[in-house]
């Protein structure tokens, strides 16, 4: 055979190979445990963003309903009041302390208004500071201008006291019947309508409940109804984020933007007309969360108008690989749609956290292992077996003892009946080894005899020892015939 061009490794040892076994069993066990487990947890988070969803959803759906009731209440009391004359609209005293009065029972509310077909406006607010503010704006038909008058009262126990009083000049004037509260009003056919729009005073998007009064005759008297800065509801909204990442939002079916986890990005865009301010469209917003929104919406082509249940969806970010959540829910009233975007990354932190804790007890446990393994694999097998290969080793050379392997032999398990079962072996070899030894010495004597006689044979039969034996005759037989003579020589 043709000698390899290269060298074969030199196999591992029965230790080395032991303990590679038990880390390799010890290795796949955990991989069996850590890999299922990473791949729920993550599957897991899902299902996690679905529950932060259904609680801020039920949440949102749960205060928008509450202020839609009280908004309905406050009107169906507004309404009663008018039509059975309690409150005479005409009396200044009378219809200033009703506002303040339905105000003050409903603090959700931002407004109680009433808008005169004239083109006056009457209106109780309240304010951040808990003040409450009665507004007459009389308009001037002839110079097209208004003119307003702000009472400021302070609450204390005792009831209203007035703080100041305000006089001044509207720019833009303030003419009721343009206004989108009294327009949408006469224009449903129920005399009554929601309107979503920019509150002129305070720049925030508002919710104005309202219902035209008309006359029996059919002449109409103005609009009255209660209004609601939208900006308590992305307060709840921040409240119900708080102890997530990401954004929560309101928007309708234009894609307005009602209400926001990012209070600042439902503020009116800068440098709109003051006099008609828009809401802000999801488009134009600056926050990169509901920019994904936007993006998502656009590019799912998501009909806002026909949305009934949950619509989840799933953004990567092209630039920086992070994955996004997405979902609309669409609230029961008017078009209304609640929308979040939640960073997966934000719940992938507490997963890692615990991969690596799982992973650190991984690492443990499998070191501990793979020490008591090796320990054991030492004690238990590696030597017992060493013994045995020693044992062998000793009978190769000719050292072999009885009694060697004693200890080994002592064990109850596969090894030790091995280790009898290799003594009962070696000591019949041994016995065999000397006995054929003896053989081999006897043969040996018995090998030298018959060379020594073959040799003496050979000699023997030579010409030179045969003509040496007939020397050696003839003078045995000399010395024979020598002795009588010297006798009789001495006897005489």
């Amino acid at each position: 055979t043709m000698p390899l061009p290269f060298r074969l490794p030199k196999p591992p040892g029965l230790k080395a190979t032991l303990v590679a076994a038990m880390l390799l069993t010890v290795g796949t066990t955990a991989a069996i445990v850590y890999v299922p487990w990473s791949l729920v947890s993550k599957r897991n988070i899902d299902t996690i963003v679905d529950q932060v969803n259904q609680e801020i959803t039920l949440g949102t759906s749960q205060e928008v309903e509450k202020l839609f009731y009280n908004a309905e209440s406050a009107q169906s009391l507004l309404n009663s009041s008018l039509g059975q004359n309690l409150i005479d609209l005409t009396s200044a005293q009378d219809r200033e302390l009703f506002l303040l009065s339905v105000l003050r029972a409903n603090p959700n509310f931002t407004w109680v208004q009433y808008g005169d077909a004239a083109g006056d406006f009457y209106g109780a607010q309240r304010t951040a500071d808990g003040r409450l503010h009665f507004h007459l704006r009389d308009w001037d038909g002839a110079s097209k201008s208004t003119t307003a008058t702000v009472n400021t009262y302070a609450i204390e126990a005792s009831g209203l006291k007035r703080v100041t009083t305000e006089t001044y000049k509207m720019d833009p004037p303030f003419f009721a019947p343009d206004r989108p509260w009294y327009r949408n009003a006469l224009e449903s056919s129920e005399n009554r309508a929601w309107t979503v729009y920019v509150y002129r005073s305070t720049q925030t998007p508002g919710l104005d409940a309202t219902t035209a009064l008309i006359n029996p005759e059919g002449e109409i008297w103005g609009v009255i109804g209660v209004g609601i800065e939208l900006t308590q509801l992305s307060e709840y909204l921040q409240q119900l984020q708080n102890n997530h990442n990401g954004e929560a939002f309101i928007i309708n079916a234009r894609q307005d933007l009602i209400a926001s986890t990012d209070v600042a990005e439902v503020m009116p865009p800068q440098g709109q007309d003051s006099a008609n301010p828009r809401l802000q469209q999801l488009e134009t917003v600056e926050n990169p969360l509901l920019r994904i929104a936007s993006k998502t919406l656009r590019e799912q082509g998501i009909d806002l108008e026909g949305l009934t249940d949950l619509r989840r969806f799933a953004f990567k970010d092209p630039v920086t690989g992070e994955r996004y959540l997405i979902s609309f829910t669409r609230l029961e009233q008017l078009d209304w749609v609640v929308g979040t975007v939640i960073p997966e990354a934000s719940y992938l932190v507490e997963v890692n956290r615990n991969k690596r804790m799982l992973l650190g007890v991984i690492a443990i446990f499998t070191g501990l292992t793979a020490g008591v393994a090796v320990l054991m694999a030492d004690r238990l097998i590696a030597r017992p077996v060493l013994g045995i290969a020693r044992t062998a080793a000793a009978i190769e050379a000719e050292k072999f003892e009885l009694g060697q392997l004693g200890a080994i032999a002592r064990r109850t398990d596969e090894i030790g009946q091995l280790a009898r079962v290799f003594g009962r072996m070696a000591q019949q070899v041994y016995s065999r080894e000397q006995k054929l030894k003896q053989q081999v010495r006897d043969l040996r004597i018995e090998i030298d005899e018959a060379k020594r006689q073959k040799q003496v044979k050979e000699i023997v039969e030579t010409d030179f020892f045969q003509d040496l034996t007939a020397k050696a005759q003839v003078l045995r037989n000399r010395n024979s015939a020598a002795k009588p003579a010297a006798v009789e020589a001495k006897r005489a």
